[in-house]
């Protein structure tokens, strides 16, 4: 499929819609038993740099 469509757009049929999602903020968590729980906030600076904040424990 990437060299039948290498140097064009796959053709998707006309009812097909749908969104396209950019986060510019990603939080990840991380449940543990004893309620310290991990949380990582990364928020997009810009097109390839994310700044990383713990936001507990």
């Amino acid at each position: 499929m990437k060299k039948k469509f290498k140097d064009t757009e796959i053709p998707l049929p006309p009812f097909w819609g749908g969104y396209q999602v950019i986060p510019l903020k990603i939080e990840f968590w991380q449940g543990r038993p004893n309620r310290l729980h991990d949380r990582f906030l990364y928020t997009k600076l810009d097109e390839n740099d994310w700044k990383i904040e713990r936001l507990s424990p």
